[in-house]
Formats: structure tokens, C-alpha cells, sequence
């Protein structure tokens, strides 16, 4: 500032030193008047719930210089494409202070200048990093799981926080996905709200429910950006967990350790004198059948490792019927041992339905010894199966439809006697592996024409082909692998020759191998295999039998019966290669090159992936700004690689450390006041199902006791501003409102209040319970909760589990109350996060007036005092940083 002589006075005159600096290189200007300089910026619009900061400038033009012309690539003499183009890097500095650090868009040309504006563009958003990704392509972030002891550990906030920090990322909440999971003896005959002795866990039936700001956290880190703000030091949202969401048919990503078990069964237990009865009997031109399925039948007793199970992929229901359930896609390790013992006993018979129909008999029953020579039998790991036997046939056919040839034809391949026969998928395309024993006379196409004549101890492993089909119509094929070392083909003059049809090399591999001891009643057999499946299917062990032939010598009456006999089996199943270019199998069923069984695994064993229990179907730009809505946060790009997840109204200006006063340069005399435009009503909410059992519960009844429609609790709140304007401001996220549900524990008498996210309809009284169980509801919309207390309870393996009750309330460190709805009530998410400007007595406050550079550039963290009152500032229009024309400011007296 300095004193220059005008028309004989002296005038303080204020002269401004103007900088704009494009691509890092200083501009020239004729004046910093010629250059025009006029900014807006718009803090607040309560009419639309927002607080933002957005920033631009009237058109300003720069003269065509040689130093301007170079900065703009000398676009105004050369014909070239993209001219008019958005120039990165514009800062403005008035007398050094930086007021506007954005982008110049060129928009006009001419032989002496340039035009266009300055403006601050719209930052970086999440949907420009995250664009079409859905959550199940958001990357990894484990933790270690070990089932039970996990759950509990995370639940009762002792799990290893130097690893996971102090914020747990994930607790698994007692919340109901379906009904209480009570066994069938108990759980009909007690009320549906009742927590009994009958009750047992499945995994399934508590997935994790994962910690809001830790998910956003990894989120960015997986995308390799960095996530911080204000959000991160707010007690009520870092504790803020969110609910489980995945279509219902979803298998849910569990443990991918090794899966084991072991198990006995017999079709006649003579200790609790009970025969097998879930068996299905079939009288074919193949013979009379005996089929079941030892994973579903009464006399089984399956014991699934306690070691290699933590995934709770393996489990047994009150019905004895044991589900094996793979978790995830991939290449699995399968080893299948089993042994088959017929019964040595001779006269006794044992019948299924009292003294009448099919029976069990001894295999040395009066004039037939019924044993491998002239029974088959055949154990079989099957993956798919639908249930039913009587589909179920003998596979170990050495004719259609394992192969296109006659037997008798030259070039017909068949495996060397005792090793592995592949199954074509046209033969049976769920078969994984398993085991033949014995032979039934006459059927010749059963009889591999390999093996010598006569010889009546016929036996080999069996496994899926690893390669396509002969039959070219399925299009289907294998992806396997079990060690074979090639058939032999048959020549001219019924001779056989050595060849690599079917050669399977995996060094390393366990045997594969079949016995029948000499006695003809005891067999076993051992076989591995690398085999491609699917994360939740289901596998089963299938035996199938011809039935055994008994004269009774008194009457001559000839009679078929079952084979007394036992099974003892042992199944390893283990994660192996994520990837199936692992196998070296062609087309044809033989292998490229040897594999080795000692590969180290691809598999992230001992974890569980929470990315994988997030909602799959789910765009992770979609979950980020219905967040942001449900809580009113601001998301913003702050950088690089940094984004910050902000509190919105802790941005508006309630301190006093920075004050415009504006009573000396604008009177109240000259202002003008404009409406604020406020809305008649905000109205805030939830995404409500109706048919949910939290909201038809807390319907009202009319006198008839019927329920009124659209009288339930649905978590939201209406705000009426007494504007006399007739437009609505709704404002609902995708997320639900979390209903309560009270569980009686029957043991302590004591009552707890969970989440139950289901339909009504399976509450109500019903008289199949085990029907009604089995629904699940895992695809309603998430909803949000806190931990409040833990309740111990058991899996349905036995373990002791202790899980997270979870509700809608919390309490800070600092007495800062929350309750997850938007009622106008104390402490709602509403009263804690967002900005309702409900008081119609209120109106914008304009004014004219100038302001320094520095009080433009401290705007966004200023409070304007004006005739004793305090302003917040909502927008400015047309400021001049030169001073000389008057910018307009709209104001909003501080009410709040």
C-alpha cells in the first residue's frame, strides 16, 4: 500500500500482487484488473442436507505472449487436435497467499488472448477407483481361523490385538439368519422363541458380521489407498458392526484346511438289533440290488477329525445324516480308504419289515455261499448326488458307456488288472473315485477280459476320467488326476500290448490298489486323486451290492437278502491348487507331463477371507455411498493415494477462532434476505421389508385383531419445518432397520434381545419345525448393530462357543449416546450426524461487502459477525481479490 497523488489529493491506494501459474509456469498478465478475476464458492445448502465446498471463477482472459503462448503448446497458430482442453495444475496467489488451487478449461481463442475459467473440479470419487468391482473382487483380509475357539476369542475381545488391532474386525453375533436350530426331538414341541438344551450352532448360522471402518480401511488398502478422516476418531461409528448379506444358495467361505474323517457302518447292528433301513432295493436285468448311501443311513457312525475340521465343513444332524460341504473352488487332494467285511456267520436272517419283505442274510446262508465271486460290490465317493438310489447303477463297466469300442475289437484299451478303471463322464459324470470288488457270473461287460479266465477275485480302484468324454455330444468334461501307469490295448490274435493310453504319472502320489483276501469275504482298497470342485458341493459315499441267493432247504423257496457286512472307510480331503493349469491332463485322459503330489498348496489354509462374507452381489461404490447416506459422511480425494471419511457437520464452523467482523464495512442497513427454501418436511429412513418379523411384530391391531397396514416400526424419523414450501425431502440408504426380537433361555430364565432378519411367515404356529428350519434369510438388506454382551452356548460338533449379542444402542468413552434409528428423539443417528435446518424463522442473510485474500482463503473455517451476530457462511458470489467490486456473501445466523 502506498500514497499517490489523485486530482490534487492524496488516496491510499491498495496495489495487489496477482500470480496465476499454469503447468507449474508463472503467466503473464497485461493487469491484474484485465485479468478478471471473480470467484463463487458454496459451503452450505441445508436444503439439501449437504455441506461441501465447491469453488470456480468467472472467465478470466490472459494475453497472447510468446511466454503464454508456449504454456498453451502455441494452440492459437497451430491446427491441432484437443485444443480446447482442461490445463492440470492452476493456482491463483494474491500477495502469496493461495486462494485457488485447481484446473484452467480453455475455452476460447483468439489471435491476442486467451479465455477461460479457473475451478476447483470435483474430486477424485470412490467410483473412480472402485468403478464396476463388486465386494467379492475387493482383494483379502484374513484372519486365522480355528472354528469354535476363534468365534469366541473375537467375541470376548481376547483375540491377538497386536495382529488385528484394538478394534476387533469381525464378531460373530447370536443373530437369527432363520429359526432357532433345534433338533428334531426337542425342537417341535417347544415354542419357536425358546433357546432349550436342544439348540446347537452351525457355522452357517453365525457368519461374521464385519466392523464398518476396518472394511473401508482394507477396502482402500487393497486398492492401494490410504483411508482416513474424521470418521476414524468417532467412538460411535469405529465400534459400528454391520450384519451378513449373500444370496441364500451362497456357500459361505469357511476354513480351507484339510477335511477329514472316519466312519463304520453296517447294514445289521447286532447290538441295538436294528437293520438298516434307509436302503433302496432295485430288481434289474442286472440282477436284484442293494443301494445306499452311508452318509445318510441309520446305522453309520461318522467321526469327522477334530484336528481337520475347523471349518465345520463336516456335520452330523439329529437324523444321522452327515453333510460334507467343499468351501471353496479349487484343486482338492482326495484320499478314500475303505475295507468291506462280510459277516462270517451262517444261519441267521434278519428281516426289515417283521417277517416279511427284504431281509439281511448271513453270506454263508444253506446251499449258496454268496461272497465276492458272485456278488459285486462297489463303494463310491460321489459328488452332486441328488438323494436318489434307485437312479444309482454299477459304473465299473468295461464296455458302453465307459468307452465306444467291443470288447473284442483291436485297439480296445482296458486298465491293467488291480489299477485305477476311469469312469467317463458319459458313465456317471458326479463319480469322483472309488472301489470294485467281485463279480457276478455271467455278466461279462462287468469282467475286465484283461484279468485271466477263471480267476473269480476280480477287483480295481476306480476315478472320474480326467479328460473328455468319448461321446462328443457332452460337452462337460473332468478335471483329475489319479495315478495310473496305462492300459493295455488288445491286439491281433486276442494278445494284449503295453501303451500310454491313460497313463497318469504324479510322483509322490499315495498308491491306489484294491485287495480281496483269500478268504473271498474280507476286501479293501486305497486310491488318491487331484480333482477341480466347486465351493459348496456336497459329497457322498454311495455303496452298492448285488444281493446275495438263499434256498431255503425245508420248502425249496428261493429268496434274495442282503449281504450282512460292514464298511469302515476313512475320506481326506484337502485343499490344493486355486488354479486347475496344475494338472497336465489332455483331452484324452492321460497326462502331458508328471505331476508331483508334494506341490506346495496355493490355498491360504487355517484362514477364513471376510471379503468373501460380504454382500458378493454388491458394487463396493454402491455399499461406500449408501454408508456415507445412512450416517450423512462425506467421502472426499484428498490427494495421491489418500481419502479421508469425513463427519459432516463437524466441517461447519462452531469455534470462534476465526471471526470476519464485517460491522465496520457492511451495515445491516443494506441487506437483503432470501428464503432458505427449506423443505415442509425431511423425512429419513431405513430400506423396509414388510414382510420381515420385525416389522410385522411391532404392527398395530385394529378391534378385529388384525393387523393395519403400514403401522409398523420402521426406524425412521419425520422433521417438520413449518415451511410454507410443498416439497419433501426424503433421504433413505439401502441398509434395514435392525428389529429386536425377545429369546427366552430356558435354563437361566433369562431373556435376551437378538436381531431376526426373516420372514414372518416362519413364526407363525406351524407344525413342521424341521421343515421350517431349513429356510434361511441370509439375502435380506444389512442392517447395522453393537456389541453389548456375550451368551455362551455349544456347536452342533460339541465344541463350546461363546457369541456376540449385539443391539441397536452405545455408549461412548465420553457419555456419547447413539441408537440406530432416525426417530426425533434424543441420540438418534439423526440428532448425532446430521444438519436439519428446521427453523422457518430463519433466512439467508445477504450482504455486500470485500474481503481480504486472507479472510477468502480461511472462509470454510470462518464465522462472519455482523450487527452482534454470528453467521455461519453458506455461499460467495463474485468475489474480486483486487478489492474494488463488492462480493455478494450469503449468510446463515448461527442457530445451532
Amino acid at each position: 500500500m502506498r500514497l499517490l497523488p489523485f486530482w490534487g489529493r492524496w488516496e491510499r491506494v491498495i496495489i495487489m500482487n496477482i500470480e496465476l501459474y499454469i503447468k507449474n509456469r508463472l503467466c503473464d498478465i497485461d493487469s491484474p484488473e484485465s485479468l478478471g478475476i471473480r470467484l463463487k464458492r458454496q459451503f452450505i445448502n441445508p436444503a439439501e442436507l449437504s455441506v461441501k465446498d465447491a469453488q470456480m471463477s468467472y472467465e478470466i482472459s490472459l494475453p497472447a505472449t510468446p511466454n503464454n503462448n508456449e504454456i498453451f503448446s502455441h494452440v492459437n497458430v497451430e491446427e491441432v487436435k484437443g485444443k480446447f482442453r482442461i490445463y492440470e495444475d492452476a493456482r491463483l496467489y494474491v500477495d502469496g497467499i493461495l486462494i485457488l488451487n485447481g484446473k484452467f478449461r480453455l475455452s476460447e481463442i483468439t489471435p491476442d488472448s486467451y479465455k477461460g475459467n479457473l475451478g476447483v473440479p470435483a474430486p477424485l470419487t470412490v467410483k473412480d477407483i472402485f468403478g464396476e468391482t463388486m465386494m467379492n473382487q475387493a482383494g483379502k483380509w484374513e484372519i486365522g481361523f480355528e472354528g469354535a475357539p476363534t468365534i469366541t476369542a473375537f467375541n470376548k475381545d481376547e483375540y491377538d490385538k497386536k495382529k488385528y488391532g484394538e478394534i476387533a474386525p469381525c464378531i460373530f453375533p447370536f443373530a437369527l439368519y432363520g429359526l432357532l436350530n433345534k433338533t428334531s426331538s426337542q425342537g417341535a414341541s417347544t415354542d419357536k422363541d425358546v433357546f432349550d438344551s436342544s439348540v446347537r450352532f452351525r457355522f452357517e448360522d453365525i457368519p461374521p458380521s464385519v466392523n464398518c471402518l476396518r472394511m473401508l480401511e482394507q477396502i482402500f488398502e487393497n486398492a492401494k489407498y490410504k483411508l482416513t478422516g474424521s470418521a476414524f476418531d468417532d467412538e460411535r461409528l469405529k465400534q459400528l458392526y454391520v450384519s451378513y448379506m449373500n444370496p441364500n444358495d451362497f456357500a459361505m467361505k469357511w476354513n480351507t484346511g484339510k477335511m477329514e474323517l472316519s466312519g463304520k457302518w453296517t447294514n445289521y447292528d447286532d447290538k441295538k438289533r436294528q437293520v438298516e433301513n434307509r436302503a433302496y432295493r432295485d430288481d434289474t436285468e442286472e440282477g436284484k440290488l442293494q443301494t445306499i448311501n452311508l452318509f445318510n443311513a441309520i446305522n453309520t457312525k461318522v467321526t469327522p477329525s477334530s484336528t481337520y475340521n475347523i471349518g465345520g465343513n463336516i456335520t452330523t444332524n439329529d437324523n444321522n445324516v452327515t453333510t460334507f460341504t467343499i468351501p471353496n473352488k479349487g484343486l482338492y487332494k482326495i484320499i478314500l480308504r475303505a475295507k468291506v467285511s462280510l459277516s462270517k456267520g451262517s444261519e441267521t436272517v434278519y428281516y426289515i419289515n417283521g417277517n416279511s419283505g427284504p431281509f439281511v442274510m448271513e453270506p454263508d446262508s444253506p446251499d449258496k455261499n454268496n461272497h465276492f465271486h458272485s456278488s459285486r460290490f462297489e463303494l463310491k465317493l460321489m459328488r452332486n448326488f441328488d438323494g436318489s438310489l434307485e437312479n444309482i447303477r454299477f459304473d465299473n463297466v468295461f464296455f458302453n458307456d465307459n468307452q465306444r469300442e467291443n470288447a473284442e475289437e483291436v485297439g480296445t484299451a482296458y486298465p491293467k488288472p488291480g489299477e485305477t478303471h476311469f469312469i467317463d463322464p458319459k458313465q456317471n459324470p458326479d463319480i469322483l473315485c472309488g472301489f470294485a470288488w467281485g463279480k457276478k457270473p455271467g455278466l461279462g461287460s462287468y469282467i475286465n477280459p484283461t484279468e485271466e479266465r477263471g480267476q473269480y477275485i476280480y477287483n480295481n480302484p476306480m476315478a472320474i476320467k480326467g479328460g473328455k468324454s468319448w461321446d462328443g455330444e457332452i460337452e462337460d468334461r473332468a478335471y483329475s488326476a489319479s495315478v495310473n501307469s496305462g492300459y493295455l490295448e488288445r491286439t491281433a490274435g486276442n494278445g494284449w500290448k503295453e501303451t500310454n493310453r491313460f497313463k497318469v504319472e504324479i510322483d509322490n502320489a499315495p498308491p491306489s490298489r484294491t485287495d480281496i483276501d483269500a478268504n473271498i469275504k474280507d476286501a479293501d482298497g486305497e486310491i488318491a486323486q487331484v480333482v477341480w470342485m466347486e465351493a459348496g458341493e456336497k459329497l457322498s459315499l454311495i455303496e452298492i451290492s448285488d444281493m446275495g441267493l438263499r434256498i431255503d432247504m425245508k420248502y425249496g423257496d428261493t429268496q434274495y437278502g442282503w449281504l450282512r457286512h460292514t464298511v469302515d472307510f476313512y475320506l481326506s480331503v484337502e485343499p490344493f491348487m486355486q488354479e486347475a493349469d496344475w494338472l497336465t491332463m489332455r483331452d484324452d485322459g492321460a497326462s502331458e507331463k508328471p505331476m508331483n503330489w508334494d506341490d506346495d498348496s496355493t490355498f491360504e489354509q487355517g484362514n477364513i477371507n471376510l471379503v468373501e462374507f460380504m454382500p458378493q452381489q454388491v458394487k463396493i461404490n454402491d455399499w461406500i455411498d449408501n454408508f456415507c447416506k445412512a450416517f450423512n459422511l462425506n467421502m472426499i480425494h484428498t490427494g495421491g493415494v489418500n481419502f479421508e471419511l469425513n463427519v459432516k457437520n463437524k466441517e461447519l464452523v462452531s469455534g470462534l477462532s476465526h471471526i470476519i467482523d464485517l460491522d465496520r464495512r457492511a451495515g445491516i442497513s443494506r441487506r437483503r434476505n432470501e428464503s432458505l427454501k427449506l423443505p415442509y418436511v425431511y423425512e429419513l429412513g431405513f430400506t423396509i421389508d414388510t414382510s420381515e418379523q420385525g416389522y410385522y411384530e411391532s404392527m398395530k391391531d385394529n378391534e378385529k385383531k388384525e393387523k393395519i397396514v403400514n403401522s409398523g416400526d420402521d426406524g425412521g424419523g419425520k422433521f417438520y419445518t413449518g415451511s410454507y414450501e410443498t416439497n419433501k425431502l426424503s433421504h433413505t440408504s439401502d441398509f434395514s432397520y435392525n428389529w429386536l426380537k425377545t429369546i427366552k433361555i430356558e435354563e437361566s430364565g433369562k431373556e435376551l434381545k437378538i436381531p431376526v432378519i426373516t420372514e414372518h411367515e416362519i413364526w407363525e404356529k406351524m407344525p413342521d419345525y424341521d421343515e421350517m428350519k431349513e429356510k434361511k434369510y441370509y439375502e435380506m438388506p444389512q442392517r447395522f448393530w453393537y456389541k453389548t454382551e456375550t451368551f455362551d452356548s455349544i456347536m452342533n460338533n460339541g465344541d463350546n462357543v461363546t457369541l456376540a449379542c449385539v443391539g441397536n444402542e452405545y455408549t461412548d468413552n465420553r457419555k456419547t449416546r447413539i441408537v440406530l434409528n432416525y426417530k426425533d428423539e434424543p441420540d438418534t443417528i439423526t440428532k448425532n450426524y446430521f444438519l436439519l435446518l428446521a427453523d422457518n424463522n430463519n433466512d439467508y442473510t445477504i450482504i455486500d461487502c470485500c474481503l481480504t485474500s486472507e479472510e477468502y482463503r480461511n472462509l470454510g473455517k470462518s464465522l462472519v459477525k455482523l450487527n452482534g451476530d454470528l453467521y455461519n457462511i453458506a455461499e460467495i458470489d463474485g468475489y474480486d481479490p483486487l478489492g474494488k467490486n463488492k462480493c455478494a456473501l450469503k449468510l446463515i445466523r448461527k442457530i445451532i
